[in-house]
């Protein structure tokens, strides 16, 4: 090898830069066949235009060029220079260029309400040409919304929240069968949890299966009537977690302790139910309680009390309770989105801008969702982004031209050949569906 561009020596290693073609994150390349399996650049181009001029990149370079970022672990603007300067990556997504930082900036701040709505449309268009790969029976909607903390009040909409923190308040709807975000909203930071919650479960369903077996679980920000009157409308078993009002107590704490029945799985814990209508509620419901035996500073012990509401009336108090702490790992859904796809920092000042790029990074984050269930082994459908980037992902690779083949070529000793076999396979599979 020639001495000649050698920058310096660290090690012992001679240090230089030459002509060849790799990737950095070779596993990139199934992504890509996986979304285009989908057909998601046919979707994007055909839903959405936002360009003005029919030169420079295409609806869909835009917007996938933002989801490889994401997925491959940027988390700003500025990380889409990593991509632009890994030609092997580029090839392998089959694109000539990666927009530079200040061009995708540029292109968020074009989306007005209108590109908005077709955003999420593409969206949706995406979720149905997925559906019919799916097995789940049944559809099981997890209702959150989170504190996205901003660096600048300056962003537009970006105002103070109910913690104090300065951002933004988006909505969330989890599908916890497939691990899919059915749908976000990016709200200001001021807004009250439920604002919109029922127009919002209202698109919400029309983005989920409907023969399946459809379940709504909430934390109390969403306990009120009217998400209540809107499951029933619709025919959804749901399970709220309940303000704990002094009517209520007072009937929670005069139940016998025979009514009581021991939960051996939470420690000393019970579970007993009661029948409570709420003042200007329609009717009565069904309120499950869990009661956890505590011990205060000064070793006095007092019981501590979780309470929900359900119109599920067939399973047993223990089993529906079960059923509703389960949502508690919306808590890693939301750290998933927030960390793992570095979506909490939302990048420019305008308000429509930050909410394309949500929109986009729900796309980010429902590629790789299925990504997991459907083209990966089985181990892997709880796995996080970063075991997947670590393991999959972000693999040295080189691309190789003889005569008129290309070959990827990885190291014979890494350790997910399986891995890759298998998503192969499952890809292919896929392409003749």
């Amino acid at each position: 090898m020639s001495t000649s561009n050698v920058i310096g020596r660290v090690g012992k290693f001679n240090v230089s830069f030459r002509e060849t073609t790799l990737s950095s994150h070779a596993g990139m390349v199934l992504v890509k066949e996986f979304a285009s399996a989908l057909a998601v650049p046919q979707i994007i181009n055909s839903e959405l235009s936002v360009k003005t001029r029919a030169r420079g990149y295409s609806e869909a370079e835009a917007v996938m060029g933002l989801v490889y970022n994401l997925v491959a672990g940027g988390d700003s603007l500025s990380d889409l220079e990593v991509l632009r300067g890994d030609p092997g990556t580029k090839e392998l997504l089959g694109v000539a260029e990666i927009m530079a930082p200040t061009t995708a900036g540029e292109h968020l701040r074009k989306f007005s309400i209108g590109d908005i709505r077709d955003l999420q449309r593409s969206n949706r268009t995406l979720q149905q040409q997925v559906r019919p790969h799916q097995q789940a029976t049944t559809v099981t909607i997890d209702l959150d919304s989170s504190i996205y903390e901003q660096s600048s009040a300056k962003k537009q909409g970006s105002t103070t929240a109910y913690n104090g923190e300065i951002g933004y308040h988006p909505l969330f709807a989890f599908w916890e069968e497939t691990g899919e975000l059915v749908h976000s909203h990016l709200r200001r930071g001021s807004a009250y949890t439920a604002s919109k919650v029922v127009w919002f479960m209202h698109e919400v369903l029309q983005r989920v299966p409907s023969q399946a077996a459809r379940f709504v679980r909430a934390d109390s920000g969403f306990y009120s009537k009217e998400v209540v009157g809107f499951c029933e409308r619709k025919g959804l078993l749901f399970g709220i977690t309940a303000d704990q009002t002094q009517r209520l107590l007072a009937k929670v704490t005069g139940l016998a302790e025979a009514e009581w029945q021991d939960l051996e799985r939470y420690g000393v814990a019970q579970v007993a139910e009661v029948r409570y209508q709420p003042v200007g509620w329609k009717q009565s419901y069904r309120y499950v309680v869990k009661r956890n035996l505590m011990e205060n500073k000064k070793g006095e012990l007092y019981f501590r009390y979780h309470v929900l509401v359900t119109n599920d009336n067939e399973r047993s108090a223990a089993e529906v309770l079960e059923w509703h702490l389960a949502h508690a790992n919306m808590e890693n859904r939301i750290k998933e989105h927030k960390s793992g796809f570095g979506l909490e920092k939302l990048p420019t000042q305008k308000f429509h801008a930050n909410w394309a790029y949500l929109l986009i990074g729900q796309m980010a984050f429902n590629l790789m969702a299925w990504f997991k269930r459907l083209v990966l082994p089985e181990q892997y459908q709880q796995s996080t982004i970063k075991t997947i980037r670590h393991q999959v992902l972000n693999v040295a690779g080189k691309i190789v031209q003889t005569g008129r083949k290309l070959y990827l070529v990885i190291s014979d000793q890494y350790r997910y050949q399986a891995v890759w076999e298998h998503a192969i396979k499952k890809l292919a599979a896929l392409g003749t569906a």
